[in-house]
């Protein structure tokens, strides 16, 4: 699913000059859902990019604006926090049960982002343990995941 396709420096093909070698590299996936409310629609989007670390893949929750700019820092306000919440825990789960033995790793684009995820975590934390290992990170150690402690990352993967 994920690759590299590289080309090689080749005759000219246009402005008659000889390119360089050039790589498209696959490292994001874009899920896309509507957040509905009797007031709008809003488009979200969810982009899960490898990170340096070919197991681990970073999350972001993001809204599409009219102009289709993403955005992880507009309010959108729109009455269905559970519902968007539920839907990103069922893309995180279909993304880990094709890659099986990669870890998402999330943080919230601010504080009150960050306090939100802690909530909803721990809100749910019995049902999510069922299927995926929550774990948090904090200055770089990582351990289980503990009700309403505070950390700078949280990771998932699924429960083997």
């Amino acid at each position: 699913m994920f690759g590299t396709i590289v080309t090689h420096a080749s005759q000219p093909l246009f402005m008659q000059e000889i390119s360089y070698p050039f790589a498209l590299v696959r490292h994001e996936l874009r899920y896309e859902f509507v957040s509905v409310s009797e007031r709008r629609k809003i488009t979200k989007v969810v982009l899960i990019t490898k990170s340096a670390d070919d197991r681990i893949f970073n999350l972001a929750l993001l809204d599409e604006s009219e102009n289709f700019e993403l955005s992880d820092i507009s309010e959108s306000n729109n009455g269905d926090l559970k519902n968007v919440l539920a839907t990103v825990f069922k893309i995180i789960d279909h993304f880990l049960n094709v890659h099986t033995t990669s870890v998402i790793s999330f943080r919230g684009s601010d504080e009150r982002r960050q306090r939100l995820y802690r909530i909803a975590i721990s809100r749910e934390l019995a049902a999510i343990s069922e299927r995926f290992v929550i774990l948090g990170m904090n200055r770089g150690n990582i351990s289980l995941y503990e009700v309403d402690r505070d950390y700078d990352f949280y990771l998932i993967r699924k429960r083997i």
